[in-house]
């Protein structure tokens, strides 16, 4: 028995590979091995770069990778099955072309090309350096007035980053615009690293990345600032009235080489007098300040006032018939009651002068049937002026029925009968 095994196992054996063949091959026909390149690029991860060194510039971490998989693991394949990674492990500052490192967590496939193959990455040293913050002010205070010492909160900042940044600044700025202030500035205001021909450098991180700016602004000795007070005489047309008045600038600086005449000043000057009289809307006009003698003004010499007036509002109440609008055909309507009163408001020659037609009342009947309905009437007002505040009877009942049916009306006919005249006939004796 043993002889007849020994003698066969070589048939055996052969069988046996024939089958895993025909089995390979039956799963390969199902499942076949596919090589491509995957659809997305694939993130790169930076690893192991030192604490003290930074990667400059602004390198594509991303590359390409060709897999061999089943058709199976293809179609179930996610970017995050796909780590790439370059390692920057015992890496000093310099320009290296690192190369990538490709795998899958998946047993069944592989990673057979990566393009590009590796990365060329440029690293520096992290420098951190403290400066002081230079303030740079901008234009010039108001008329009269003067700014004072700035102080900073902090004054210093720290920079950090890459060793050739942190050299190129020479210094840090905080700009302030103190154009045509009078009061004092306060506020917080952001720093800028910048080189030695005032360009901003970027890539630098500070610490804090902005400061606290005070600046005191005072008013000069012989100056002060005084209301202006506009003179209007006469009054506007009848039937409008005066809204509001407005001047610009409302305050203004006046000085004098003597401070005492200044300070006796009371707190206004007036502008030469205006005379609205039959003025009937808005208007802006130029005027001069009336100044004291041996006191100036400190800029323009004239003010503008403007004059706001509007018309005085007025109500009327009108009568006017409910118009029926839409009403479906063969139907009939009756409105209860049929007439409103519309109460209406505005400036009065335009109240004066409204037309019957000005004014319409009407109901929207569309699309509505046989039934009763409450109704909103609805107002054409013709007078753009004019605003309609109420309909004083609303909602208005509408009873809606179809049109009754006309019953013809028959006329009787008049038959005439034939009248027979009988005449006698003699008969003759013989």
């Amino acid at each position: 028995m043993a002889r007849w095994l020994w003698d066969n196992l070589r048939t055996f054996s052969l069988a046996l590979l024939l089958a895993v063949l025909v089995w390979v091959v039956a799963v390969n026909e199902e499942n076949p091995i596919q090589e491509r390149v995957y659809p997305q690029p694939v993130p790169v991860q930076v690893r192991n770069l030192a604490p003290d060194l930074l990667l400059m510039g602004n390198p594509s971490l991303q590359t390409s990778v060709t897999i061999r998989a089943p058709q199976l693991v293809w179609n179930t394949l996610t970017l995050d099955r796909i780590h790439v990674t370059a390692d920057l492990k015992q890496v000093g500052a310099g320009t290296y072309a690192v190369p990538l490192v490709a795998v899958l967590d998946l047993p069944t496939a592989r990673v057979t090309r990566v393009n590009p193959a590796s990365l060329t990455l440029t690293i520096e040293k992290r420098a951190t350096r403290e400066m002081p913050v230079r303030l740079e002010q901008n234009g010039d205070v108001a008329r009269g007035y003067e700014a004072g010492p700035a102080t900073l909160i902090p004054y210093t900042t720290t920079l950090s980053g890459p060793a050739s940044l942190v050299d190129s600044v020479s210094e840090i700025r905080a700009s302030v615009s103190l154009g045509g202030l009078k009061d004092s500035y306060n506020d917080t205001v952001s720093l800028t690293p910048v080189d030695s021909a005032g360009r901003t450098v970027a890539g630098v991180d500070l610490q804090p990345p902005s400061i606290h700016v005070q600046v005191p602004i005072t008013q000069k000795q012989g100056f002060r600032d005084v209301t202006v007070s506009p003179v209007i005489t006469g009054q506007v047309a009848s039937g409008y009235r005066l809204t509001n008045i407005t001047v610009s600038p409302a305050v203004v600086t006046v000085s004098s080489a003597d401070p005492a005449q200044v300070s006796k000043l009371p707190g206004y000057i007036q502008t030469q007098p205006i005379d609205i009289s039959g003025w009937n809307s808005d208007r802006t006009v130029r005027l001069m300040l009336i100044l004291p003698p041996s006191i100036t003004l400190e800029g323009d010499q004239a003010v503008f006032v403007q004059v706001s007036i509007t018309p005085i509002e007025y109500s009327l109440t009108v009568p006017r018939p409910l118009e029926l609008q839409g009403l479906g055909e063969g139907l009939d309507a009756i409105a209860s009651p049929d007439k409103v009163d519309v109460l209406l408001s505005g400036p009065l020659p335009a109240l004066n002068e409204l037309q019957q037609g000005d004014v319409r009342v009407y109901l929207d009947l569309t699309k509505l049937g046989e039934g009763t309905y409450q109704l909103t009437p609805q107002v054409n007002l013709v007078p753009t002026e004019l605003s309609v505040e109420k309909v004083l009877t609303s909602p208005i009942e509408v009873t809606i029925r179809l049109k009754p049916t006309e019953t013809p009306t028959l006329t009787p006919t008049t038959t005439l009968t034939p009248t027979v005249t009988l005449t006698p006939t003699r008969t003759k004796k013989p």
